[in-house]
């Protein structure tokens, strides 16, 4: 597996412990989306086998939500065999950031009461420097 310098993969659960655990929020799944989404973007690594997998999985729940179909298209374009060609990832990049900002409000829509204030869902400390 070669992945990029900073990247950090998600980690897996055995399947007993991911059963054992509160399945996350309609908010929380759409903030985790954007999160993976960003980090994969600012990485440079879809073309990656292995993140774009992960990517997809992220994206699985999120087929429930009034998206149009969107995430169902981005999982199988992610889900495509390597090698990727240059016209693929810019097709599929250009479809993430067209799905963050519908991902986004979605989040807002169905948030915890209190999801509009402060830090709950606050998108821009993804891109702010330490």
């Amino acid at each position: 597996m070669t992945m990029h310098k900073g990247f950090v993969p998600l980690r897996r659960m055995p399947s007993g412990v991911l059963a054992q655990t509160t399945p996350l929020s309609d908010a929380k799944q759409c903030e985790r989306a954007v999160l993976a989404i960003w980090r994969s973007l600012d990485e440079h690594v879809l073309a990656n086998t292995e993140v774009r997998d992960e990517l997809a999985s992220i994206l699985e729940p999120l087929t429930a939500l009034p998206l149009g179909g969107r995430p169902q298209l981005l999982i199988k374009a992610l889900r495509l065999p390597d090698p990727l060609d240059a016209s693929d990832l810019y097709w599929l990049t250009r479809r993430l950031l067209t799905l963050v900002p519908e991902l986004q409000a979605v989040a807002v829509a169905r948030g915890e009461p209190g999801a509009n204030e402060a830090h709950s869902l606050d998108w821009t400390s993804f891109f702010r420097k330490p």
